[in-house]
């Protein structure tokens, strides 16, 4: 068998290489549009022979200040040949040079071989994501029909995100405090001992924004949980939080109620979601969401963040 060799992904190899990426990630061949030559991600591929026949695709890209994250794919007739091995080393070597501190994979829970591989290379688990779907028009409500009016008697209205801006002047701020609260409790995919520094109110207006466009979601259909002049509760591309001193009292059920409800009204047939946290899970499942597959994650510590 030839020898293969690793370098970085060039114009002649894209065809190939999204080839072989829609085919070990077909639900994310969308993001093939979205490659690009950032300072910050690195893109590598395997060849053999001349010019180049792509028989792996690799790929490392930013996703925090000093956390990293990878794709490896291997085309099946050359695995087990020290491809992936190969890659994967070019793909620690670029990471750390870019400055990360970890490297997350990611893994269906039925890729026997791609988590061992990984494990084998010093990856650890640090979470799982669970994916969920809902047939919209089947969505079992009746049980929460009353709840959001209990919630409006108690002083937590909900809205529209679109509504909010028309409104408040802090609206991004109050809604990036909430969400940053909203973390609270909940699993870390890529674990250390120093967080990252808050975004500011219009860093996360511009990430909001890309998730919006990305997902293809309008502002009147995310939603907000505000209780007085305070934001309490959230719904949509940013997912589903809520404050941790407002939690027990149904406002997540509530917010993921009126989403459905308005993708009803829409025509939506089906909604996806993908959540770690096993309160989340249990509140869709009780609106009529269904497992659907599993994510493994898991870590590769690069280096000390004192090593910096």
């Amino acid at each position: 068998m030839a020898v293969a060799r690793v370098r970085a992904c060039r114009a002649v190899d894209r065809e190939q290489a999204a080839a072989l990426f829609v085919a070990a990630f077909p639900l994310r061949a969308g993001e093939i549009e979205t490659w690009s030559g950032s300072a910050r991600s690195w893109r590598c591929v395997a060849v053999v022979g001349a010019p180049g026949r792509v028989v792996a695709y690799g790929a490392v890209w930013p996703f925090r200040a000093d956390g990293y994250r990878m794709d490896l794919v291997v085309s099946p007739s050359w695995r087990r040949h020290g491809v992936g091995s190969l890659v994967l080393a070019s793909e620690v070597e670029q990471a750390r040079t870019l400055g990360a501190v970890t490297l997350q994979a990611r893994a269906e829970d039925g890729w026997t071989d791609a988590l061992r591989f990984l494990r084998a290379h010093g990856f650890a688990e640090t979470m799982r994501m669970h994916r969920q779907v809902l047939d919209v028009a089947a969505a079992t409500l009746g049980r929460v029909a009353g709840l959001e009016s209990r919630l409006a008697g108690e002083g937590v209205r909900i809205t529209t995100l679109a509504g909010e801006l028309a409104s408040e002047p802090l609206c991004w701020t109050k809604f990036r405090d909430v969400h940053r609260a909203a973390g609270d409790g909940w699993v870390d995919p890529d674990p250390r001992p120093t967080p990252d520094p808050p975004m500011s109110s219009e860093e996360f207006r511009r990430t909001h924004q890309r998730a919006t466009a990305y997902h293809g979601v309008s502002l009147v259909e995310c939603l907000l949980a505000v209780h007085g002049d305070r934001y309490v509760g959230f719904t949509g591309v940013m997912g589903t939080g809520v404050h941790p001193d407002y939690r027990g009292r149904g406002i997540a059920t509530a917010l993921k109620a009126r989403w459905i409800t308005q993708a009803r009204d829409r025509g939506v047939p089906t909604d996806t979601t993908a959540s770690g946290n096993p309160a989340m899970l249990h509140i869709n499942q009780a609106l009529g969401y269904r497992l659907t597959s599993t994510e493994i994650r898991l870590v590769k510590p690069l280096r000390s963040i004192t090593d910096q």
